[in-house]
């Protein structure tokens, strides 16, 4: 009897909408990845243009990716304690605005040090953004929809990375 109780109350928290709080927690993870992938891949759409403006080789504007991936180590390792500290949902607000930010001072980089410094920071909060958002669907959703839902935010991703591609394609052109 018990058993089929347990059973009923798990189908029954399947089926309840989601609440206002898990609403939230997942379009924000979904844009969340969404920056996150349009980020990383305008990048790498914009890598020839920063090649020659900078009048670097291959080897070094290649560097801006490894750097990136630096950060996001750092930034999962470090925020991801910090996340269980402090707050999952405090770490990925500032990871959110983290990554935003230091995006938009890229467009403001006049030597490939500056790149590479933001590109860092951009990765750090890449890293933490990525671990505290799967954390809060996890913790927010009930067992059986998780799989779903994170893949859902994954996708928020790849519709990031389309519009880079989008946006590179207009952006490029007219802003170098």
């Amino acid at each position: 009897m018990a058993e089929a109780t347990i059973a009923q109350d798990q189908t029954n928290l399947r089926q309840e909408p989601f609440t206002k709080n898990q609403k939230l927690t997942l379009w924000s993870t979904v844009a969340g990845f969404g920056l996150e992938h349009m980020d990383a891949l305008f990048i790498s759409f914009a890598l020839t243009s920063i090649i020659s403006s900078f009048h670097i080789s291959n080897f070094a504007g290649g560097m801006i990716a490894s750097v990136s991936s630096w950060g996001t180590l750092i930034g999962g390792i470090l925020f991801g304690m910090l996340a269980d500290r402090i707050g999952r949902v405090k770490v990925f607000t500032w990871t959110l605005f983290v990554v935003a930010f230091s995006t938009g001072a890229i467009y403001f980089a006049h030597n490939i040090w500056l790149v590479y410094l933001f590109r860092f920071i951009a990765g750090v909060g890449t890293g933490s953004e990525y671990g505290a958002g799967v954390t809060l669907i996890a913790e927010n959703f009930a067992g059986k929809k998780i799989g779903k839902l994170t893949s859902l935010a994954h996708i928020g991703g790849q519709v990031g990375a389309i519009l880079a591609a989008i946006a590179s394609a207009i952006v490029i052109p007219l802003f170098g």
